[in-house]
């Protein structure tokens, strides 16, 4: 008892010495049997509850705070765990809006006497504005409602009388869910028990009062369904988890208005044959999961997922199960896995050769495409060996010296320092290949989707290739989609999805030319998965995703790999990302 009663004490005085306030969001906490927390009224305030459930026992003329009456404990009243932290948050004018919802488990008029007595030795709280004191569980009739005085409300509990009784002093409607559904939580309501909950919602909600049930499932899901079905406050044991969910869901949730145009491939390639030009195309931080809402979000349809050959790539680095995208994209680019944060060599810092590298060597003609800066952790994996990925400088001068023929890409801050090695035009007057060439897409990375990039990708990818196809070269082509990985760092499910059908977009631009230059050979990865993105709900037909987010980092998760044209067989099944490496100089050969 000391404990608990030190750390409420300790867990006040943080609070009233922070003046921490949470703002009120537009789905609301009902802490339940919050006195069973380890900190009670505390932990479900501090969390942005919107409404504290405490019962109480009248007994010696003390009002107790417990479940059951065997289970009170000495000191555990109602000023104590309640009234005097509410009291203290008012003097100290840190108190928001709060609903204290009082459920009285000995009999009733007794113990509203007492309690009434008890309140009024609060008057800033029962005069004020900020908190109203609900009585629930053994309430008096509906007629005697009335007899109350104002700082006295009331959770009215009988759906059947709401037309004929005063509501004047009802604060809101609540019921048993179990009376109407016995789904537990996990997958969905069947059809009639849906039918039924909206019922009785629309009912209660028709009295012009807020909506609690209680007796309800304690999931994520159940709390993100109720709330969407319109229930005013959402019961939980868990309101810190709760509350953080309910903040997020509607940010999590996106529809996508109109559909993005999907190409259908021909598959007129002799699947026998060597390939002549390879395009490697890696969404950074994109995932199955990624690829799904974009999926789902477009109605059901991609370019990418009309693809037959599919593999999947395992992505841990030299160092640690989980990559980034340097380790990650030097596994491609090399063969050879390393540590994080290296660019183009190995764990001991040993230069290694890359694709641009070694099929420069062989007459093709090299080029980037990125919507990252050039000096980016992907794209420079294709050119650099640095042990650093934030070594700038080092990548730059790296980039001077390579066999790139071309980039399209941000980094435009740096344009002088490699302007001695490439000439900068724009994507509209670019037409050969006579000379290196740099051509940008911003300073730093290109802007994101949601902030105008337009079809910058697309487009770049469609103008690189007509040019490259021109030639009589062969060519490697390496296209990055980096800010879907944004998106997974940013917990953000309309950018996940934006860049992801941007991606697709650039995707169907390779596809098209590669059924018109059919010794084409078309990869399509990712470095790695960003953000452990799931999908827990949506609309197929409406276009509407609703993710979840594991963390705001990278993970370990396999990533598909998708292959189109000749060779791309090779792709199918399960290896190393630097198999990757391996399967396109060997479709060459």
């Amino acid at each position: 008892m000391r404990k608990r009663a030190c750390l409420l004490v300790i867990a006040g005085l943080v609070l009233f010495i922070s003046g921490k306030v949470f703002a009120q969001n537009s789905y609301k906490i009902h802490s339940h049997n919050d006195y069973a927390q380890e900190l009670p009224f505390w932990y479900a305030y501090s969390s942005g509850a919107s409404s504290i459930e405490a019962d109480i026992f009248l007994r010696n003329n003390e009002l107790y705070v417990a479940h059951a009456e065997e289970e009170i404990v000495e000191g555990y009243t109602l000023d104590k765990l309640y009234l005097n932290q509410l009291s203290n948050l008012e003097t100290s004018g840190k108190l928001r809006e709060l609903q204290l919802l009082i459920d009285i488990k000995s009999e009733t008029y007794a113990t509203l006497k007492k309690l009434e007595e008890v309140l009024k030795e609060y008057p800033a709280l029962i005069d004020g504005d900020n908190v109203k004191f609900v009585i629930s569980g053994n309430r008096p009739k509906p007629e005697e409602y009335k007899n109350y005085p104002d700082f006295i409300w009331f959770d009215h509990q009988n759906l059947d009388d709401l037309a004929t009784i005063d509501l004047s002093k009802v604060a809101l409607v609540s019921t048993s869910y179990k009376n109407y559904s016995v789904w537990n939580g996990y997958g969905r309501m069947t059809g009639p028990d849906l039918a039924k909950v909206k019922d009785v919602i629309s009912m209660a909600k028709a009295s012009g009062k807020p909506f609690r049930f209680w007796a309800t499932p304690d999931t994520k899901t159940a709390w993100a369904r109720l709330a969407k079905l319109g229930v005013d406050f959402i019961n939980t044991d868990k309101p810190a988890l709760a509350k953080q969910y309910l903040d997020d869901v509607d940010k999590n949730t996106f529809t996508l208005e109109s559909p993005v145009e999907v190409y259908t491939p021909k598959y007129e390639y002799d699947a026998d044959s060597k390939p002549a030009n390879i395009i490697l195309m890696i969404g950074d931080g994109n995932g199955l999961a990624q690829i799904s809402s974009a999926m789902i979000a477009n109605r059901g349809h991609l370019t990418m997922t009309s693809l037959k050959n599919i593999g999947l790539s395992k992505t841990a680095s030299y160092d640690d199960l989980v990559t980034d995208s340097a380790a990650g994209a030097t596994a491609m680019a090399t063969g050879k896995k390393t540590n994080n944060r290296a660019i183009g060599v190995g764990p001991n810092g040993e230069s290694l050769p890359n694709l641009t590298d070694e099929l420069s060597k062989k007459d093709f003609n090299t080029a980037i495409v990125s919507t990252d800066a050039i000096y980016g952790a992907t794209p420079s994996s294709f050119y650099a060996h640095r042990v650093e990925r934030d070594d700038t400088p080092g990548l730059v001068d790296d980039l001077k010296r390579s066999q790139l023929n071309l980039f399209v890409a941000g980094g435009e801050g740096e344009k002088k320092s490699i302007e001695e090695k490439f000439s900068t035009t724009d994507l509209s007057s670019f037409s050969g290949l006579d000379e290196p060439i740099a051509i940008y897409l911003g300073d730093n990375k290109a802007p994101s989707k949601a902030n105008g990039r337009g079809n910058a990708l697309p487009k770049s990818v469609a103008k690189t290739l007509q040019v490259l196809g021109a030639k009589n070269n062969p060519f490697f082509l390496m296209v990055e989609a980096a800010q879907i990985d944004n998106g997974g760092h940013s917990n953000s499910t309309s950018d996940i999805v934006l860049e992801m059908l941007d991606f697709d977009l650039a995707i169907a631009e390779a596809i098209k030319f590669a059924d018109s230059n059919k010794n084409t050979l078309i990869i399509i990865t990712a470095d790695h998965e960003t953000s452990g993105f799931g999908i827990v709900g949506g609309d197929l037909e409406k276009g509407t995703v609703q993710g979840d987010f594991l963390t705001v980092d990278h993970t370990g998760i396999m990533v598909p790999v998708f292959a189109y044209g000749p060779g791309a067989i090779n792709f199918n099944g399960v290896y190393e990302n630097t198999e990757i490496f391996k399967k396109i100089l060997d479709s060459l050969k």
